[in-house]
């Protein structure tokens, strides 16, 4: 089965689309999730070779799954986010050509996206309301992404909400090891995230993001971009 070739996670960027964040999906709506849902408008870009039945078994042409399943990520993720008040809704599962379409493209390859048969979507939500959301596309076997979308207001009131999310996802989907790696200098992931955060306000930029950082034998991308609803936050961890 082909999926998406990730591995060299640093020619990759996040962009996200000048649209309105809150949109109402009926795929959400259909599973009896109340509300308005909110969807992350992102589109990746992957400037990787595409691995296809005719390419050869060499390591630059294999293909990175995570290692973990959809079913077994989600509910982890689900009971760890629960431990701090943060609500995780059962996942959407997403496979038929239209509703992966509508629902799963996040990719600005349309050779690549070809790639993407399925995906699960779910909603986070804190004692402040709805926070954002957890997509993972990849095949109806395993994720090869997973794309965290966060939305703040202008005053940041859930930024520790924010912080307590993205730790929760790097320490699931990678590992509890930032204090033995430091990535990119940092003791910690939330002194990451303060310099992202001071950055972005000082300098006035639409998007301020990190450079594609190693952690235990994945990579991941955090990036803050200003919208009309206050500020995205976005976290993308690939093998």
């Amino acid at each position: 089965m082909v999926l998406i070739k990730i591995d060299e996670f640093s020619d990759c960027f996040i962009k996200a689309l000048e649209k309105n964040y809150h949109v109402i999906s009926k795929k959400y709506l259909f599973a009896g999730i109340a509300g308005v849902a909110i969807a992350a408008f992102i589109l990746i870009h992957f400037i990787l070779p595409m691995a296809g039945p005719d390419t050869t078994s060499t390591p630059s042409n294999q293909i990175a799954f995570l290692d973990f399943s959809y079913d077994e990520e989600n509910s982890d993720l689900k009971t760890n986010l629960a431990l701090h008040q943060i609500n995780m809704t059962k996942p959407i599962r997403l496979s038929t050509p239209a509703d992966v379409d509508q629902y799963c493209n996040f990719l600005t390859d349309p050779k690549r996206q070809a790639l993407v048969t399925y995906c699960t979507s779910t909603v986070l939500k804190s004692k402040q309301g709805t926070l954002g959301d957890i997509n993972m596309v990849g095949s109806a076997d395993l994720p090869g992404l997973v794309v965290v979308a966060l939305q703040s207001n202008p005053m940041l009131t859930n930024y520790d909400d924010v912080k307590t999310v993205f730790s929760t996802v790097l320490n699931s989907t990678i590992c509890a090891c930032w204090e033995k790696e430091n990535p990119d200098g940092f003791l910690t992931l939330y002194s990451l995230i303060d310099k992202i955060r001071d950055t972005h306000l000082q300098t006035k930029e639409p998007t301020t993001s990190t450079h594609v950082l190693a952690l235990g034998n994945k990579h991941f991308k955090i990036e803050l971009t200003t919208n009309t609803d206050g500020y995205l936050w976005k976290l993308l961890v690939s093998k």
